[in-house]
């Protein structure tokens, strides 16, 4: 249901801290809060009574989309008087703060797949918007040894064809470092010679210390001016942050696009605000020095104390409230079970042990890193200091975390592709003529699985995909003129294809391009071979998770979402069960029997399951695995979200942060190589079912069974409720053949198996999870 445009985004882990300090502080702790961005100072008042003003006047009517004139005339007389910047109305529009402009302008420049550079540390948006508009942010690392500012070389070696625009954060948030002119001007000197578009974020421009003379990037050069668009606002300088007032100058073009894009979304700026804006820029401005000559003064007292933490180092700000220590020497560290190994598990351990709310350098593009803001009293800050050097000074190094063993292991996503099942044998020839041609000699990969007694070779130039396919399979005989019942082809990096998957039926060829998710792959090759040895071998192929019981066997069968995979891994924990197949079983019916035969050497198991089941967790340390989530960002498991995650505390990756992780095990290394059976006798089926109304087990007639798993009906639970009706005939989505002819022949192979095997409906609306797996295990007697 969300977007694929969403997905990419990574939610704000300075809201995220912020968020949990106030719950702390909601139940009574003290909290000292050194996460917020804003001035802690009140709105100047001449500027609150022309916001009153307004209301009384009964200014509270839509205005003209990019601004009121009175306010346009304000910030034109503001650039002029503090940068002698000449801007016509139409080069101006008024924005919902500063973030909403860089939004807009990202949105009406920005082509998909066109680059923005962006130094770090950066602030957390910037990445995040350019995302939004289908660009690629390029993140350019700065040194502090150079003042944390990109340099022309930097920019040079970051420039291609493909370059849209850098944005310019002066002074930086979140480092505090600002430009002079000098640099400024041999940064952008080269970004307008290329034609980029600079976006000068220079929000925090009256926020400056130590007689550091700031320069507006518009006032260099006419040359970089007609190529600058200058973001600013009200919320640093004025200790306005809630009445969201941003302002962009800048090309009219530019301008105009982007007042396109903003009558779309929000049209105008909050009419009363913009009254009081107007104030801000055209009244007295005495309040901004009083307030950074207060700013100064808490930064050289935060500064010293945290000059006094052993092995810290810290930047010397020239402008905005933030410092941006070093605090990477404190990594590998503990204290009372809570280990550090990264920015976020220093901030979280702050945070719980210090009761002081920091933000995660990570959070900006440096997790070396951490930042505090000291736009809060002297008091907070001399506690809040004092505080992190006592809880500093607690923590002793402690052993290294485990290291990424998997060496096959993808730690980029992966998914199932989209896919055309119904190719004709013409389009099938062009396609494997296309994947053969993208296969080159020297990284090239085949293999033959024998796969039930059907072979099935799978051709690839992705080393992941080929480890997989030898680990999961039983090799096929090795002589040379073996054919192959069917081919698969999984081609990565073929330029100008999306992800796709193509198969055709008649000559049992699949063909899968720019994919290097082995699910797919799996899943492609059962079907195939279901298909095959019902055909050839009057062998039945059933999408089951099966566990045998001294020579008796019971088969899990469902469809995604009813705990399937789940009870089967509790079922396995009793010392009485064995394994036969976590999720597919070939049976061959005789007269009286249904003998259960598993396909695979080693089995593809979800690695969510070590969430429940922590001592899977060795198991799948030793296991090859693909989409084990090593970074937060890649975090896609929203059913175990949570403020404390496994990869902020420190751990290098977590098996449950994807539902499309899976590792490829052994299953003798579950219970050893005696709980294993490759071959049981089917005595009964359990069809998984939610019907919150009926009971908790129903033995099914032959026929009943028979039409339930034809049919395939089913509903989830869905928060209070359920899903509507949806439906998976014979709950397989593995079955690749003919729909009419795959329908009779699965028909007449279920018909078999419930004449030899009691089927039951387990009804897990009415049975606790808990309680789950004696229930179905009574089944079997």
């Amino acid at each position: 249901m969300i977007s694929n445009r969403i997905g990419r985004l990574e939610y704000s882990t300075t809201l995220r801290i912020n968020a949990k300090a106030k719950a702390m502080k909601a139940e009574g702790i003290n909290v000292i809060d050194f996460s917020v961005g804003e001035p802690d100072f009140p709105t100047p008042s001449n500027i609150k009574d022309a916001g009153i003003q307004a209301i009384e006047d009964n200014f509270t009517k839509y205005t003209a989309n990019d601004g009121i004139p009175e306010l346009k005339e304000a910030i034109r007389a503001r650039l002029k008087q503090d940068h002698d910047l000449d801007y016509a109305r139409n080069q101006i529009i008024v924005s919902c703060g500063a973030k909403h402009c860089i939004y807009n302008v990202l949105m009406a420049v920005v082509n998909k797949d066109e680059e923005v550079i962006i130094p770090a540390p950066y602030w957390v948006s910037y990445p995040q918007m350019v995302l939004m508009a289908e660009g690629k942010p390029v993140i350019v690392r700065t040194k502090e040894e150079n003042g944390f500012r990109i340099t022309p070389q930097e920019l040079k070696d970051n420039l291609n064809f493909n370059t849209k625009a850098i944005i310019i954060n002066n002074p930086s948030n979140p480092t505090g470092s600002a430009y002079t002119r000098d640099q400024l001007e041999e940064v952008c000197e080269i970004a307008a010679s290329e034609g980029l578009l600079i976006v000068a974020d220079e929000i925090y421009e009256k926020v400056i210390y130590d007689n550091f003379k700031f320069t507006s990037i518009a006032s260099l050069s006419e040359k970089i001016r007609e190529k600058t668009l200058i973001v600013n606002g009200v919320s640093k300088s004025y200790s306005m942050t809630g009445w969201r007032i941003g302002y962009a100058a800048g090309p009219r073009d530019i301008i105009s696009a982007m007042n396109i894009v903003q009558s779309h979304m929000t049209s105008n700026v909050n009419s009363i605000a913009q009254k009081a804006a107007v104030e801000a820029f055209s009244g007295n401005q005495d309040a901004i020095s009083q307030m950074v000559a207060q700013f100064n003064s808490r930064r050289n007292y935060m500064l010293n104390k945290l000059k006094r933490i052993p092995n810290i180092s810290c930047y010397e700000p020239q402008g905005a409230f933030y410092l941006f220590p070093n605090t990477s020497a404190y990594y590998n560290t503990e204290y009372a079970g809570m280990k550090i190994r990264n920015s976020f598990g220093l901030s979280y351990y702050l945070l719980k042990e210090a009761a002081v709310a920091v933000i995660p350098g990570s959070a900006f593009g440096a997790d070396e890193n951490i930042r505090l803001s000291y736009a809060t009293s002297m008091d907070n800050i001399e506690e809040g200091t004092d505080r992190i050097i006592e809880a500093m000074s607690k923590l002793k190094e402690s052993p290294k975390y485990k290291e990424v063993a998997l060496q096959n292991v993808m730690t980029e996503p992966k998914k199932v592709t989209d896919a055309n099942l119904e190719i004709s044998v013409e389009e099938r020839d062009a396609l494997v003529q296309e994947a053969e041609a993208a296969l080159p000699y020297d990284r090239y990969f085949e293999w033959n699985a024998n796969i039930n007694g059907i072979i099935i070779q799978l051709r690839t130039n992705v080393p992941h995909l080929y480890d997989f396919w030898v680990e999961n399979w039983y090799p096929a005989q090795l002589e040379s003129d073996l054919e192959p019942h069917g081919i698969i082809y999984a081609v990565d990096g073929v330029p100008g294809r999306t992800p796709y998957a193509y198969y055709n039926r008649e000559m049992k060829t699949a063909v899968m391009f720019n994919t290097a998710y082995y699910g797919q792959v799996r899943s492609w090759a059962l079907g195939m071979v279901a298909d095959l040895s019902e055909r050839l071998l009057d062998v039945h192929g059933v999408r089951a998770a099966c566990l045998d019981y001294d020579g008796k066997a019971i088969a899990l069968i469902g469809p995604k979402g009813l705990k399937r995979g789940s009870t089967f891994i509790r079922m396995l924990e009793d010392d009485d069960s064995n394994f036969v197949t976590n999720d597919f079983v070939f049976v061959r019916y005789r007269a009286s029997d249904a003998v259960a035969d598993a396909p695979e050497r080693k089995f593809y198991f979800k690695t969510v399951i070590a969430k429940d089941h922590p001592h899977y967790e060795r198991i799948f340390d030793r296991s090859k695995c693909e989409n084990v989530v090593t970074k937060r960002s890649d975090w896609t498991n929203t059913d175990e979200m949570s403020e404390e995650l496994p990869l902020d505390l420190g751990e290098p990756y977590c098996y449950w942060g994807s539902k499309d992780s899976r590792a490829m095990v052994d299953p003798a290394w579950i219970k050893g190589p005696h709980k294993v059976v490759k071959r049981s006798r089917i005595k009964a089926v359990a069809l998984l079912a939610y019907e919150p109304n009926a009971p908790a087990v129903q033995k099914l007639s032959q026929e009943d069974a028979l039409e339930y798993i034809t049919e395939g009906k089913y509903r989830l639970p869905s928060g209070s409720g359920m899903t509507p009706f949806k439906q998976q005939p014979f709950f397989n989505p593995y079955l690749l053949g003919d729909p009419v002819d795959l329908g009779d022949l699965q028909r007449r192979n279920f018909h078999q198996l419930f004449r030899v095997a009691d089927a039951y409906k387990i009804n897990i609306a009415a049975i606790p999870s808990a309680a789950l797996k004696s229930r179905i295990k009574e089944l079997i007697g």
